[in-house]
């Protein structure tokens, strides 16, 4: 049986390749293959695909070929919106002929793109078509306006096996279950250029923030062997730069070190996702350091003492200086250095807002602005919904960031948010 797996499109405000790889995709991918299925990989996003590298930034980031598609202007929102990701002449050029296609998805606010690539799908071929990932795990009746025949939340790939069974009208010899995470490793061979991937060396999050899901998945641990097998395996293929996309990946400490001590030379690292300062230390600081780890990002979020324990106490400020300092005693500097703070959070003030950031900068760290997006799902969803039942209708695009503060009567404020952005962007231009 033939399988064609597909990465959509983002449609987005905006959208940047920080290592941008659709790893649960590339897991299916090897279960089924195990499973002896032809499987064909169209990652839309992939910017060495002909026409998708808008521009080469630092270590195989880099932003996406993009089009104009519409306009928030009737939102009373001066923005435009565009489909990231490779010309759609694309659909063109595929040499393969699958007998069913599966679609992943990822933010609850790309879900255009993921509608606009399964209609480009359904007109290429007449084939049943397999929607899964977080989009649909968090909003799964939304998902069903999405013109797949079949839509699958949670862990996928028992589920696929079902489904493709359904399909097919008879058994298939199924490689994993539930325990995949353990078994299988994400299928980068599929690529036929790969100069960056992801590893994820842990699924899912022990903390329960409230503005966050990860901690909905549970939280499991793959062996240190078989993390540096992925990891070499990767740089025989190529790679230059791993990134890890865990979200608590510094929780067993002990384990982190034991793959920081195996990790190969010959490649950079990187920890994009926010890693928690309570657990740096001397001895992992100076370990990513002999390692050559250059990009470290540290999830401080706020500042404000009361909003740091309303949302789930996952940092506080001695802790958060403490790990800056250790972090610093190491080598690490503002290129390499820099933390999350979360912009427009219910109960925020413009002035903490403005405070968290001046603080990150005086302590020579660079702030990464992440402006307050609400996720279906989490606590603040629930909470939220409490207040204003209302928002349960609202577009899922407009639950975004980059958007909600526009109209959100929780937030802010878009003014006020953009002053802070400008602050940071003249500071940056300084330097």
């Amino acid at each position: 049986m033939k399988a064609l797996l597909v990465n959509p499109y983002i449609h987005d405000v905006s959208a940047y390749d920080f290592w941008l790889k659709p790893v649960g995709l590339l897991y299916i991918a090897k279960a089924l293959r195990v499973s002896n299925f032809d499987v064909k990989l169209l990652d839309l996003l992939d910017r060495n695909l002909p026409g998708n590298d808008a521009h080469d930034g630092p270590y195989g980031t880099g932003k996406f070929h993009s089009e104009i598609i519409g306009s928030l202007k009737t939102y009373g929102i001066p923005r435009y919106t565009k489909r990231y990701g490779a010309p759609l002449s694309i659909f063109d050029e595929i040499d393969f002929d699958p007998d069913v296609i599966l679609v992943t998805s990822m933010m609850t606010y790309w879900y255009g793109g993921v509608f606009e690539t399964i209609k480009l799908l359904k007109k290429r071929f007449k084939v049943p078509v397999i929607l899964g990932g977080n989009y649909v795990t968090l909003l799964p009746n939304h998902a069903k306006q999405s013109g797949a025949d079949f839509v699958i939340s949670g862990d996928g790939i028992p589920k696929i096996y079902d489904v493709i069974e359904e399909i097919m009208g008879k058994r298939i010899e199924r490689a994993v279950g539930t325990d995949w995470f353990q078994k299988i490793t994400p299928d980068y061979s599929l690529y036929e250029t790969l100069d960056a991937a992801v590893v994820h060396t842990t699924y899912g999050c022990p903390f329960r923030c409230t503005y966050c899901v990860a901690w909905q998945k549970g939280f499991r641990s793959r062996s240190v062997d078989s993390v540096i097998e992925e990891i070499e395996s990767l740089k025989k293929m190529g790679v230059k730069d791993v990134a890890f996309y865990d979200d608590a990946i510094l929780v067993d400490k002990a384990r982190f070190k034991e793959i920081l001590e195996a990790l190969p030379l010959g490649i950079r690292y990187h920890l994009p996702n926010g890693i928690h300062a309570i657990y740096v230390d001397e001895e992992i600081a100076a370990l990513m350091m002999k390692k050559n780890f250059k990009t470290i990002r540290i999830g401080y979020e706020t500042g404000d003492e009361l909003l740091q324990k309303k949302t789930g106490g996952k940092v506080t400020n001695s802790i958060f200086q403490r790990a800056v300092e250790i972090l610093k005693n190491n080598g690490f500097t503002y290129k390499e250095l820099g933390a999350y703070l979360i912009i427009g959070l219910p109960g925020q003030s413009f002035e903490s807002a403005l405070n968290d950031v001046m603080k990150v900068i005086s302590m020579g760290v660079k702030p990464f602005l992440n402006e307050y997006t609400l996720i279906p799902g989490s606590v603040d969803w629930i909470e939220a919904i409490k207040k204003d039942i209302t928002l349960k209708d609202v577009d899922p695009f407009l639950l975004k960031g980059a958007l909600i503060h526009h109209w959100w009567k929780e937030s802010m404020g878009a003014d006020n948010i953009e002053t802070i952005k400008r602050k940071v962007q003249n500071f940056a231009r300084s330097l």
